[in-house]
């Protein structure tokens, strides 16, 4: 008989298999089993309140000094940057689990720009005798952020996408590149399972990270093609075929968790990245929680409906809506834009909003954002508010 489960249900599965039920809130954790727990944590460039890696911690319980320097101090490293959803952390024990993308890319190329020959024996030979070397290290590039290029820039890239070197850990946000023989334990760089049986463990750990998911939604985490992920899910015993109320395609449930009792939803309202792994598949975010954001950072500021870095806000097993804040250099907080579900109060975006500035090192008093959100924002706004 299939298993029915209310959308209710789906949500409560969900938001506890990422870890932001109050049950996982209330236990000391550390940035290093929050990873491990979600497989992988996308990172970006952008920081207006802080790097979006830091507020997937945050959101989860992570010690501010432990999230703010979990990239830049890892010996031996815990962890491994790679094209796993989008840019993210991994796990270092997921690392032979990757080698097929690896043999992939080596063999067939990659989407990136053209890699110059000359330009990738140089960095080779550079990170080699250098040991660890940043792009800085290796001539630099042009451009900021996701746009900084040179012909050596793209050569350390694509020897990181095939595997010759890795990144372990940042420096000033910089890639340490290093060779991946020195810096991988040899049991890691020595196993290398087969693409049957990596797409199998990374179709299962995703469905785990998820509670209940879609095919589309477990193929989209670690970016897998959706015909090898049925594939995967229908072979395993604990990925259990479920149908739930309202979605149209048949969905997967994590078999531990639907033994496991009902968790408790955080009341605690808790901004979240549009980065993070809870929210980032878009058709997924509309099933389970009938919302609809996109990121609004690439949009002229006038087509912005909140603003360039809006925070959805979980509360109660629900999203209340979402804040827009920045946090400039000399700690001021800046409210860009509030939207607040027709369900909410907005007591619960101003306590959002306090948390946000105090992850930013800012602060902002329980009067000011009263007075900011009493005004009933729903569109972008620009509004300076009291700093610390």
């Amino acid at each position: 008989m299939t298993v029915r489960l209310s959308p209710a249900r789906v949500r409560e599965l969900g938001i506890t298999a990422q870890g932001l039920d109050r049950g996982a809130h209330a236990r000391a954790t550390t940035a290093q089993q929050i990873l491990d727990r979600l497989g992988c944590i996308q990172i970006d460039s952008i920081n207006v309140v802080r790097r979006s890696h830091e507020l997937v911690l945050l959101a989860r319980g992570a010690e501010f000094n432990d999230a703010a320097a979990f990239v830049d101090h890892h010996r031996p490293p815990d962890y491994f940057e790679y094209w796993a959803h989008a840019a993210s952390l991994v796990p270092l024990s997921l690392w032979p689990h990757f080698a097929f993308r690896r043999r992939r890319l080596a063999e067939h190329g990659w989407n990136g720009p053209a890699v110059d020959p000359a330009a990738c024996a140089d960095v080779r030979k550079r990170v080699e005798d250098l040991g660890a070397a940043t792009i800085s290290d290796l001539g630099g590039a042009q451009g900021t952020g996701w746009d900084r290029s040179s012909p050596h820039k793209w050569a350390a890239e694509w020897l990181l996408a095939t595997g010759e070197i890795v990144c372990v850990r940042r420096r000033g946000w910089k890639r340490v590149y290093e060779p991946a023989s020195a810096a991988l334990p040899a049991t890691l760089l020595e196993d290398e399972p087969d693409e049957h049986n990596s797409l199998q463990y990374l179709s299962e750990r995703a469905l785990k990270a998820q509670g209940v998911a879609t095919t589309s939604d477990v193929a989209d985490y670690f970016r897998l093609a959706a015909k090898s992920v049925h594939t995967a899910l229908t072979a395993s015993p604990s990925c259990v075929p479920v149908e739930v109320d309202g979605w149209r395609e048949q969905a997967w449930a994590w078999a531990p968790a639907l033994d496991a009792p009902s968790a408790e939803m955080e009341n605690t309202p808790l901004p979240l990245s549009p980065f993070d792994s809870l929210l980032w598949h878009r058709p997924r975010m509309r099933q389970l929680f009938d919302v609809d954001y996109l990121l609004e950072a690439y949009k002229p500021a006038v087509k912005r409906q909140c603003g360039y870095f809006g925070m959805p806000v979980l509360a109660a097993g629900r999203i209340a809506g979402r804040i827009a804040v920045r946090v400039d250099k000399q700690r001021r907080l800046t409210i860009e834009g509030v939207q607040i579900a027709a369900v909410s109060e907005p007591a619960t975006l101003a306590h959002a909003l306090r948390t946000a500035a105090i992850w930013g090192g800012a602060d902002v008093d329980a009067e000011t954002t009263r007075a900011v959100l009493a005004q009933g924002w729903e569109t972008r706004h620009d509004e300076e508010v009291v700093t610390a």
